[in-house]
């Protein structure tokens, strides 16, 4: 009789130490791409708080752009074409730049990084990294260089999420 109770009690351990495996299994194949996309959310929450700052900005105090070139020109004062550009965008028309960067564009890439859909996630964060290599040129290095590197990270873990759930083809 020891036995058979003996083997249950290995059945049964055996059965928990399976359902162990693999819940910890599932849960570290999913932990990079749940970091990922959390890292996703922040960035795209980001992007559309700035769009909604930039949209009162725009409406409220549409001057403040051109002061902003003032202080990317002190930030980076070797790129004149640079200076340039901003003022004959940004400066010249806040109106129209700012809502089509600042709002447009941060309000788009912002919702394609909060996205379900590993595609649109990973647009969204593609995205995301184009504004901020761009923050890189007007000389914004320490918050966008940081950012750039935690964005790949997460466009990677996104990439391997997309693989894993068969969307890569």
């Amino acid at each position: 009789m020891t036995a058979p109770a003996g083997r249950a009690r290995d059945g049964a351990g055996e059965a928990a130490m399976t359902q162990v495996y693999r819940g910890s299994s599932r849960a570290g194949s999913g932990t990079g791409s749940l970091a990922a996309r959390r890292v996703a959310r922040v960035a795209g929450g980001m992007m559309i708080a700035g769009a909604g700052l930039n949209a009162v900005l725009v409406v409220a105090r549409p001057g403040v752009y051109a002061g902003l070139g003032t202080w990317f020109a002190e930030l980076s004062p070797q790129v004149d074409a640079l200076q340039d550009l901003w003022s004959r965008t940004m400066g010249a028309h806040p109106r129209v730049w700012a809502t089509a960067v600042g709002v447009g564009y941060e309000a788009a890439v912002g919702v394609l990084a909060l996205s379900a859909d590993p595609r649109r996630r990973l647009v969204g964060l593609g995205g995301i990294a184009a504004f901020k290599a761009g923050l890189l040129a007007m000389g914004l290095w320490s918050w966008a260089l940081p950012w750039l590197a935690v964005l790949a990270w997460a466009a990677a873990g996104t990439m391997r999420e997309r693989d894993r759930a068969g969307e890569g083809d």
